[in-house]
C-alpha cells in the first residue's frame, strides 16, 4: 500500500506534471495554428479572398479610379477581417495561457487535498 502511495507521488510530480505541461503547450500550439496568425499577418494587406479587378488596357482616368477604388476597398475589407481574426486568436491564446496557471497550481496542490478529502469522507460515514 505504501509503495503505491510513493509511486503515485513520484508519478504525479514528474511524469504527470510533465504530461500536463506538454498538453498545455500542444493546446496553445493548436490555437496559434487554428487561427493561422502567422499567415494572416503575412497577408494582412492582401485583398479579401483575392477579389478585385484587373486594370483594363488603354488609359482611361474613369476606369483607372474605378479599379483602384474597388481594389482598395477589397484590401480594406481583407485587413479588417484578418485583424479581427488575429485579435480573437490572441485573446483565445492569452485566455488559455492564463487559465493554465491555476490548472498547474491545482495539479501541484491536489495531493495535499487527498488526506483532507479522505478524513472528510470518514467523518460523513461515521
Amino acid at each position: 500500500m505504501f509503495s503505491f502511495i510513493g509511486s503515485y507521488f513520484l508519478w504525479h510530480f514528474t511524469k504527470g506534471l510533465f504530461s500536463l505541461l506538454l498538453h498545455i503547450k500542444n493546446f496553445l500550439w493548436f490555437l496559434y495554428h487554428f487561427f493561422s496568425i502567422k499567415i494572416l499577418l503575412q497577408t494582412l494587406f492582401s485583398p479579401w479572398k483575392l477579389e478585385g479587378e484587373g486594370y483594363k488596357r488603354g488609359f482611361s482616368i474613369e476606369n483607372f479610379f474605378e479599379t483602384f477604388i474597388v481594389n482598395t476597398l477589397m484590401r480594406i475589407v481583407g485587413f479588417l477581417i484578418r485583424i479581427s481574426v488575429i485579435i480573437v486568436g490572441c485573446i483565445c491564446i492569452t485566455t488559455a495561457s492564463l487559465a493554465s496557471v491555476p490548472l498547474v497550481a491545482i495539479w501541484i496542490g491536489a495531493p495535499i487535498l487527498i488526506p483532507f478529502v479522505f478524513i472528510s469522507g470518514l467523518r460523513m460515514i461515521l
